[in-house]
């Protein structure tokens, strides 16, 4: 199973802080973001944003390939404050 985790104001669109999911084989990034967001097509647009970070297994994605073990992957809106 492979954690799925919403922060900040994306826990609200998902409707979900996490979930646990058996991931099907998945190449590239925007495959894991279909699959993630499923009928929601307001989340998915959200999550292909450039400005919201995938982190996958602790470690924020650089490139458009996934790795092959896929343990948690957490997305992340930007920042505010001060």
């Amino acid at each position: 199973m492979t954690r799925i985790v919403f922060l900040g104001w994306l826990k609200e669109m998902a409707g979900c802080a996490e979930r646990q999911v058996e991931l099907p084989s998945l190449a590239t990034p925007e495959e894991l973001i279909a699959f993630v967001a499923g009928d929601n097509q307001s989340l998915a647009e959200q999550l292909a944003e450039p400005s919201i970070r995938m982190i996958i297994n602790k470690s924020v994605l650089a490139g458009k390939t996934l790795p092959d073990t896929i343990e948690e992957v957490a997305f992340m809106p930007p920042l505010s404050g001060g």
